[in-house]
This record gives C-alpha cells, structure tokens and sequence, in this order.
C-alpha cells in the first residue's frame, strides 16, 4: 500500500462562504466536489498544487468544531491503507463511503485525532 499525498482537511460551519474566501481571497480553485450524504466536502488546489479539503457536516449528531479537523490520506488500497491506520491506533468513525470513481471513510482515534482515508478508485 502506498500512500500518495497528505492534505490538511478544514471543518467549516459555513460552507459556501468558505469556499468563497479559499478561492477569492486565497487564491484555490474546487478541484473536487464529491457528493457524501451529510457532508458538504471540496478539495481545493492552488497553482502551485498545493490541497486542501473543507468539510462541513449535516450529521444529525454532528459535534464537530471550526478549524483544522484531520489529514486526508490518499491511498492506492483502501483495506491495506484502513489496516495500516488501524494499526496505528485508528478506528472506523461512522461508515465508509463508496462511489464510483472512490472509497472515503473518517477514521478517528482515541486522542480526538482525524484521518480522512481516500481511495481514487483506477479503472
């Protein structure tokens, strides 16, 4: 299992604003818009290829606050890249979630630390 990249995941309260200020004011462009049930999430880039990803929840229970939330991990396998974080200290928070073109899930450990685990599915 490799693991391509890490990204700073945000969590934001107010969605659409932030996605304004990343890209007016900071310079990113929406790279990704992937659509999660009771999630909002972008990942953002700037010219010089740098990411980010804003996250903004609709969880009936959600508790999350405002500001740095985690890293994404980008991963060539999402059972190795799960294992490997399990390993690590890491649980499943929630399910998984799997379209067609990906494979994400929010993994979180018992010192309130985040990973969101990404699988670009390759056809």
């Amino acid at each position: 299992m490799k693991i391509s990249d890490y990204y700073p995941v945000v969590y934001v309260a107010d969605f659409e604003k932030e996605i304004r200020r990343y890209t007016e004011d900071l310079g990113f462009e929406v790279k990704h818009r992937p659509e999660i049930e009771y999630l909002e999430y972008a990942v953002l880039e700037n010219e010089k290829k740098r990411r980010i990803d804003l996250v903004c929840s609709h969880f009936p229970s959600d508790s999350f606050k405002e500001g740095y939330l985690g890293m994404r991990a980008n991963v060539d396998n999402y059972e190795e890249g799960l294992a490997y974080f399990e390993k690590q200290g890491y649980s499943l928070f929630g399910t998984a979630h799997e379209s067609e073109s990906s494979i994400t899930a929010l993994l979180k450990k018992d010192d309130g630390s985040y990973i969101v685990l990404f699988h670009h599915k390759r056809k």
